[in-house]
């Protein structure tokens, strides 16, 4: 898959994953705007050379240019397509992958850190989509790739408030992708798992880290994570014109790539029912059965008109 000519902006694309999207995304021919801030990983302090280091990278082979405004507001976001369209002419794709992350039990979180994690996380996402939306429409094209987490749709303790900002990017994935079909803009997300500089902590000794041994035990298989260059081949697969995929997640980790569905059971039906059917009922209620997947809010709204056949509702 070639990419040649196209215009890919990444966020976040200094370290991490978004390094390894952009090289990759530039190593097939795009032309690719590097956007960080160089932040810490839970959003403190920036270094504006971080995303000038990835540009360099490319520079050998490709041809890239770096962008230290903020996705986490409008101005910010705008600025971002600005530095794509002036640049080069255009932006054909936009992978929204900034992101930071904090650890703590739901009861010790504050306030801070739950609005800063929506900032960045959820208004980011929201901001950049929002500045890229009238470029894609004029165009009658154009991709975003999201990024989501299993800590939202399949919850993780101490990351309550990660968890809630990753899920509301799945849902406004879902959303873009039917408002965007008929003007051409595919929207999907990926959900990735790999060890980087924002989650190493949890893996690895402050000597491991320090020695940089940590990513020899990536590859050895020991630890049941791997490293963020076997994320990007998803995100770029997505990215690309020959890929019709539109509206769904992606699990992406250590080479395993599975689509994420949410689905809703057969149920039990009853318009009459009280809170002790529902008690009593309980085990059916809970069984997946013959489940739906649902493409809109429409698709089961549409199955429960036929099963007030032969009830009467009271």
């Amino acid at each position: 898959m070639r990419f040649d000519g196209q215009v890919v902006v990444v966020t976040g694309a200094g370290r991490g994953l978004g390094r390894e999207h952009a090289l990759q995304f530039a190593a097939r021919g795009a032309n690719v705007v590097v956007n960080d801030l160089g932040v810490e990983s839970g959003s403190d302090g920036a270094d504006i050379s971080v995303a000038q280091t990835v540009v360099d990278e490319i520079a050998a082979g490709g041809t890239a240019v770096a962008d230290t405004h903020s996705v986490a507001d409008a101005e910010g976001a705008a600025a971002v397509i600005a530095t794509a369209t002036e640049a080069f002419g255009r932006v054909d794709v936009l992978v929204n992958n900034a992101g930071i992350i904090s650890y703590g039990l739901f009861g010790d979180l504050s306030d801070d850190q739950w609005h800063r994690m929506q900032s960045v996380t959820v208004d980011g996402t929201y901001f950049m989509s929002r500045a890229a939306w009238p470029v894609f429409r004029a165009q009658g094209r154009g991709v975003i790739v999201n990024t989501t987490s299993n800590a939202g749709f399949a919850g993780c303790p101490q990351l309550s408030h990660y968890g809630t900002a990753k899920l509301a990017i799945a849902g406004l994935t879902k959303s873009l992708a039917l408002e965007g079909e008929e003007l051409g803009i595919r929207v999907n997300a990926i959900a990735p798992m790999a060890i980087t500089r924002m989650n190493r902590d949890a893996f690895f000794s402050g000597a491991e880290r320090e020695s940089e041994d940590w990513q020899g035990e990536l590859r050895s298989g020991k630890i049941p994570m791997g490293p963020a260059e076997i994320v990007s081949p998803t995100v770029l697969w997505l990215a690309h014109e020959s890929t019709t995929v539109n509206g769904e997640i992606f699990s992406t980790s250590s080479g395993k790539v599975a689509r994420v569905a949410f689905v809703v059971g057969e149920g039990w039906f009853d318009p009459n029912h009280t809170p002790e059917d529902l008690r009593d009922n309980g085990r059916v209620i809970g069984e997946l059965g013959d489940f739906i997947e649902p493409k809109s809010t429409n698709d089961e709204l549409a199955l429960i008109p036929p099963l007030f056949a032969g009830h009467v509702h009271t």
